[in-house]
């Protein structure tokens, strides 16, 4: 474990001394970490495409309750691990680490967040890996683009090691695995489909809102079921 933390580090400095050097490169790559329809929303769009295509439209729609289930799974076991896991500070909020922040990035960004392992990547990787399963070569893209867009950003801010988004890939991976092999989602998919033909309005708005929430990393949901516990603990005090 020792050797790989260290090579988790030397990789990150690695990447670091390119950082505090140019205010339009550090700007440009916050940029992409913190504007969700640049990192997100080609997945967003590709979804929706999927889901609406004239060829295979059932295979598609399929496809998008399993991409959509496959990220739940790798978002929750990302949010648990974290949960029960000892707190890995972030690079950014290790003193006894040299990191040197880009220009212009927080030093509290995400300070109470345990940095490993990383949601974005589980997400942006647990998407792709579905889409493997559409085209080969489209699938590969989507990973080149999660590793590239969604990834290597947040490392070269400090608000993740290299490992840290390497372990959300593989919870990412493991997600649209246990979705196409392992998972009973026959039942699902016909109960979806079904409430589509059902109920197409309230079907179409609920999914709308769902995709935005997912293309946000819940985050709206996070904040309200942290107010909630806050008032429920209050409460109960």
């Amino acid at each position: 474990m020792e050797a790989l933390h260290r090579l988790d580090q030397s990789l990150l400095l690695w990447l670091n001394q390119f950082a505090g050097h140019s205010a339009a490169l550090d700007m440009a790559v916050r940029g992409v970490a913190n504007i969700y329809l640049v990192k997100l929303g080609l997945f967003s769009a590709a979804l929706w495409w999927l889901w609406f295509r004239r060829e295979e439209t059932e295979a598609g729609r399929r496809l998008v309750v399993d991409a959509i289930a496959a990220v739940v799974l790798a978002v929750a076991a990302s949010i648990l691990i974290q949960a029960v896991m000892p707190a890995r500070p972030r690079p950014l909020h290790d003193a006894g680490l040299s990191f040197v922040p880009p220009i212009g990035q927080d030093r509290d960004a995400l300070k109470n967040w345990s940095s490993f392992p990383s949601d974005n990547a589980a997400l942006g990787f647990a998407l792709a890996a579905t889409f493997l399963r559409a085209s080969r070569s489209w699938g590969l893209l989507a990973c080149l683009w999660a590793a590239v867009v969604i990834a290597l950003p947040r490392v070269y801010l400090g608000l993740h090691y290299p490992g840290d988004v390497a372990g959300g890939a593989l919870l990412g991976f493991l997600g649209a695995y246990l979705v196409a092999r392992l998972l009973p989602m026959d039942g699902i998919h016909r109960l979806v489909l079904w409430a589509e033909a059902r109920w197409r309005p309230w079907f179409y708005s609920g999914a709308f809102l769902a995709i935005y929430e997912m293309m946000v990393l819940f985050e709206d949901v996070r904040r309200a079921a942290g107010g909630a516990a806050k008032l429920l603990h209050a409460l109960a005090g």
